[in-house]
């Protein structure tokens, strides 16, 4: 059986649960430490995660890669080729930073697996904070950002195909956007326009990947 080692909050994380849930792939999912670099550096070089262990034993730590591989082993792939639809890739520009001033403090402080120590949230919170800056400053300034987040979800209703895809047929596109909308699930509060909020829970079914709906902050 194969094993995928993942940080729950992941969105790359996210991507590659996706492919085992849609196409019945059986594995073991396996949840780091976040502060844990030994484990993803003696398997791929590099403190990273997700991480496929194939059942040949070789590893695989790219999330499109994975996807890709998991996607192919049948030989009856499901998910079409990235439409690179310009103004999705601008939307995904546009939130990345509200993304990480609204996620990065929140996730955290959620009960979530690679986070359990102390050590593991001193680890996460002194490298990111060295990104966004201080952590209670961002969550001081949630409403500001999610104000501002919410006009962004209302133009990416506009941009959905329908409710179980954001092209005309399921693609690499929905594998990446799922990944980075799941996270919003966790900011309490938020107001998701309702095709967006019918397409995470969608892909949170049919994936197997839950919400953060029950422990919003």
């Amino acid at each position: 059986m194969m094993k995928l080692f993942v940080y729950d909050h992941c969105p790359y994380c996210v991507r590659v649960r996706m492919p085992f849930a849609m196409k019945n792939i059986p594995f073991e999912l396996i949840t780091l430490a976040n502060d844990d670099e030994a484990t993803p550096i003696a398997m791929i070089g590099a403190k990273v995660c997700p991480i496929l262990e194939k059942p040949d034993g070789n590893f695989i730590g790219e999330s499109l890669d994975i996807v890709n591989y998991l996607d192919q082993l049948d030989g009856k792939p499901i998910f079409t080729p990235s439409a690179n639809r310009a103004a999705l890739n601008e939307w995904i520009a546009q939130t990345s930073v509200l993304f990480r001033q609204l996620l990065y403090p929140r996730w955290v402080n959620a009960p979530l697996a690679e986070f359990k120590t102390l050590s593991s949230r001193d680890y996460f919170t002194n490298k990111k904070q060295a990104a966004i800056g201080d952590f209670s400053q961002a969550l001081a300034n949630s409403e500001q950002y999610m104000k501002a987040l919410e006009a962004h979800l209302v133009q990416l209703a506009e941009l959905l195909t329908s409710e179980q895809s954001v092209n005309a047929h399921l693609s690499i596109d929905d594998i990446d956007l799922f990944g980075r909308l799941r996270g919003i699930t966790l900011i309490k509060g938020l107001t998701v326009p309702a095709k967006v909020r019918a397409y995470i829970d969608y892909f949170s079914r049919v994936s197997h990947v839950p919400t953060y709906d029950d422990i919003a902050l």
